[in-house]
This record gives structure tokens, sequence and C-alpha cells, in this order.
């Protein structure tokens, strides 16, 4: 995996924890496979960036927050 694919799927999966909310729930919320999402946060696939702003939306935050390999 490639290292920005890393910080996305490490990035994903803290905005999840940090809501405190299922990977079912959020899965639901943007219409997804619950097992599309645990790629997402394994890196196993990459979100295209109309994914990438559902999920931005969703933990209410930017898709630079998503990305980065800082996270804040």
């Amino acid at each position: 995996m490639h290292e920005s694919g890393f910080n996305i799927a490490k990035n994903l999966k803290l905005l999840r924890r940090e809501k405190n909310v299922t990977q079912k729930e959020v899965a639901q919320n943007l219409n997804i496979d619950v097992t599309t999402l645990s790629h997402y946060e394994t890196g196993i696939r990459m979100p295209d960036i109309d994914t990438l702003i559902a999920l931005a939306r969703y933990y209410d935050t930017d898709i630079n927050r998503i990305i980065s390999s800082e996270f804040h």
C-alpha cells in the first residue's frame, strides 16, 4: 500500500472512533457496504473523490484531514 493510502485508512478509522460510531452506522449513512468501508479503513481499497467528500461531510471535517499524513 502506498503511504498516502495508509494515511487515509488510518485517518478514517481515527475519525470514526472520534465520532464514536460503528462501521455499520457510517456505511448505512453513506449508503455503502460495510465491507467497503472496512476496506477503506484497512487500506485494501481507496475511496473515490465523491466518497471522500461524503466522508468529510459525515465527519464534519475537510478532505485534507482525511488525506493528511499528520492527523490533527
